[in-house]
């Protein structure tokens, strides 16, 4: 806590939880970008205290909501020993409240699990299979959830329709001069007609369900004494999607050999090992739970999120860098350039990709 204006804060807020600074340590907790996260140890108890970030999430309301909805179905399944893992409990304030509003801010505690550990980046196959049966698990627990009573955390969040649409009225605008920068990129991303008329016709039947939406491995906790995941975290763009969004997601966080802002993407290659060991472990979990065209999509998912996110880059690059933070001028370029060459290899592999899903599926 370097500035004093979060101690004056967080003076306000402790004692929502019965606690104050006078008998507790309060130190930040995690590399999150979004929300501001803190572990509070007190006499009595050892809790996670988080503020919402409201310009991302500007119905912090239903954030709360939906993961208290989320977390009671996952109790319950808990309880009938149907869901190994642990779900993230968040606790109830003074009165009686999941959230405490506190300068207009809104406020929640979740429940620390002790002796955890987080992992940035996927280095083997055998972990790459833990993280994609953790998620999976956690999607099958909620598969008789109805997703339509999720509220939508953010409207059309993986929808490549949309992204598309941002991404025209941007370069249209061109307000900061950047197309001279890009405009071979941009016309691939308009020019991949087959692809995303293949996207619209799979979106328009599939079945929702409750997904999870930010599947990178650093979204999973650990148990330090066995190493394997103990728990789904950061529930706040939980809502009704399809499990080809899921599963995209860890293909595009955790196969390619690069960081997401590698810049040497000559040397970008797909890591077939992880990949199919993400497959392993989703459809280890999944396979008997899911209808053939889900399983089909899982193809085209592996492909559309690093499409879909390069698409974002582009825009936001376009656009004057207004949503993603950067470190210098090209930075969310260098990203989209480096999404888009991660989709083409992708791409080039989907016979491969097919097979890793089918022959396990067998």
């Amino acid at each position: 806590m370097s500035k004093a204006v979060e101690r004056t804060t967080l003076q306000r807020v402790l004692p929502h939880y019965h606690c104050s600074l006078n008998n507790s340590t309060v130190a930040p907790l995690g590399n999150g970008l979004i929300n501001s996260t803190f572990l509070v140890r007190s006499i009595n108890t050892n809790f996670v205290l988080q503020k919402i970030n409201q310009h991302v999430f500007p119905k912090p309301g239903d954030v709360v909501n939906n993961a208290e909805l989320i977390n009671n179905h996952l109790l319950n399944k808990q309880t009938q020993g149907q869901y190994q893992l642990t779900p993230m409990r968040q606790i109830e304030n003074n009165d009686n409240k999941v959230f405490s509003l506190v300068d207009r801010n809104y406020w929640r505690a979740i429940e620390y699990i002790p002796n955890c550990y987080t992992i940035e980046a996927v280095d083997t196959p055998e972990q790459a299979q833990q993280v994609a049966a953790a998620f999976a698990k956690f999607t099958h627990a909620l598969a008789d959830f109805p997703a339509q009573e999720l509220a939508v955390i953010i409207p059309s969040f993986h929808h490549l329709g949309h992204r598309l649409s941002q991404l025209k009225t941007a370069a249209k605008s061109n307000t900061n001069d950047r197309l001279q920068h890009c405009s071979e990129l941009l016309e691939f991303c308009l020019s991949e007609h087959e692809f995303i008329k293949s996207v619209a016709e799979l979106e328009a039947s599939l079945p929702l369900r409750v997904t999870h939406n930010d599947t990178k491995i650093n979204n999973l906790l650990f148990c330090a004494s066995n190493n394997n995941p103990t728990a789904v975290i950061d529930l706040d763009t939980c809502m009704p999607g399809f499990i080809m969004h899921d599963f995209g997601d860890m293909v595009r966080t955790c196969c390619s050999n690069l960081p997401e802002d590698g810049k040497n993407i000559e040397e970008m290659y797909v890591r077939e090992d992880i990949l199919s060991a993400l497959a392993k472990g989703y459809l280890s979990e999944l396979d008997n739970h899911i209808n053939e065209l889900e399983k089909q999509s899982l193809v085209i998912g592996a492909q559309l999120l690093p499409f879909m996110i390069g698409i974002r880059f582009l825009t936001d690059f376009i656009d004057g860098d207004n949503y993603f933070h950067t470190k210098y001028e090209m930075h969310n370029l260098d990203r989209a350039k480096n999404q888009i060459k991660l989709y083409s290899l992708l791409k080039n592999i989907q016979p491969k990709i097919h097979d890793m899903i089918y022959q396990l599926s067998r």
